[in-house]
């Protein structure tokens, strides 16, 4: 055998011990992943029997929403949360609304403890969901609506569609339908950084790798900061809700539905003058979300804020009847930063209305 013809036979003899590498590799990832699936789908399982629903499972149509009532009296607040967050999320508010009238917090198709639902997840889609929940579940208006940040879009969809049942509005830090258009380009930065991000965990949730790094949802360091200051009793089941592929594919579907929603809110009318109270955040856009985009955390974010306020104001000016209040220091997510000023706002229509 001549030197080449040895050469020749090494190099196919060390090409197909690459392969075989390669193809074990790929063999081991496809093992883990289905063993990372299956291990999350039995947490997932385990979770909801060992945390049953708090509230009702009501079938809204071949799939089941929850939905959960406290305190007596009329009107009846109904809460709709905003992207990424579900009842719980509103624990520092629902105690004390209930103290003075009947306050309903509810997950969307997808969140807490809800099946998923029917694409696309738009603003009509959930505002009829949420009118088939109420009717299902026997809780009867009149209603005074809540809408944080994207439920905002859902509860003015839910006036349009049944004006009848509404007899008072509480927007806080609500979307509003030019957002996009009329804030600079970093907001739209900050928003794609959101879907990228999302689109990674829920990767990782699916195949139970959040669950092996620990603490229901990847640890404290992965959860927004502001469920740190949700009752301890309450984060730790918080941040196991979030660990659910269904939540992941939820908070996407919703954003994924935004330029239909858009269109859809941006159709409606005004509020005639249902009583109205607008509660913003006077800090709505905070450093971590520009650090996340790659800006520096001193960067000037006056003209964002601008623009947010006067996208609020138009808010306030979709009924006759409106209060618009600015919460100085609170970030975005007002009802659990500041909660006293979303009850206090809740109680204000309340009163109006009785």
């Amino acid at each position: 055998m001549t030197e080449k013809t040895v050469t020749k036979a090494k190099r196919s003899g060390c090409v197909v011990w690459i392969l075989r590498i390669i193809g074990g590799g790929a063999l081991l990832l496809v093992v883990l992943l289905l063993a990372g699936y299956a291990y999350q789908a039995k947490t997932t399982n385990d979770d909801f029997r060992q945390f049953p629903a708090p509230g009702e499972l009501v079938d809204v149509g071949g799939y089941n929403l929850h939905i959960y009532c406290t305190g007596e009296g009329s009107p009846t607040v109904v809460v709709d949360a905003g992207n990424g967050d579900f009842s719980l999320g509103w624990s520092l508010v629902q105690p004390e609304v209930a103290g003075f009238t009947r306050i309903c917090t509810y997950d969307r198709a997808g969140y807490g403890w809800s099946d998923s639902g029917p694409q696309p997840r738009s603003a009509e889609q959930i505002a009829n969901e949420l009118h088939t929940l109420l009717s299902n579940a026997g809780i009867e208006g009149p209603y005074v609506l809540v809408g944080h940040s994207m439920g905002g879009y859902d509860v003015r969809m839910y006036a349009h569609l049944f004006p009848n049942d509404v007899v008072g509005m509480v927007l806080v830090d609500a979307g509003h339908e030019e957002q996009f258009s009329r804030l600079p380009p970093e907001y739209e930065r900050i928003s794609q950084q959101q879907v990228s991000t999302l689109s990674v965990m829920g990767f990782m949730s699916r195949f139970g790798i959040l669950r092996v790094m620990g603490d229901s949802s990847g640890g404290q360091d992965l959860a927004p900061a502001m469920t740190r200051l949700l009752p301890s009793n309450v984060q730790g089941l918080y941040l196991t809700m979030m660990s659910h592929p269904a939540y992941f594919d939820a908070t996407l579907a919703e954003l994924n539905a935004l330029p239909e929603s858009n269109v859809q809110v941006g159709l409606l009318g005004d509020l005639g003058d249902l009583p109205l109270y607008v509660l913003t955040a006077g800090n709505s856009i905070d450093a971590a979300a520009l650090e996340s985009i790659g800006l520096a955390a001193d960067f000037d974010v006056s003209q964002l804020q601008r623009t947010w306020l006067e996208l609020q104001d138009e808010l306030a000016a979709l009924s006759t009847n409106s209060t618009h209040t600015i919460a100085e220091n609170s970030p975005h997510g007002i009802h659990i930063y500041y909660p006293d000023l979303v009850i206090d706002a809740i109680r204000q229509v309340v009163e109006m209305i009785r």
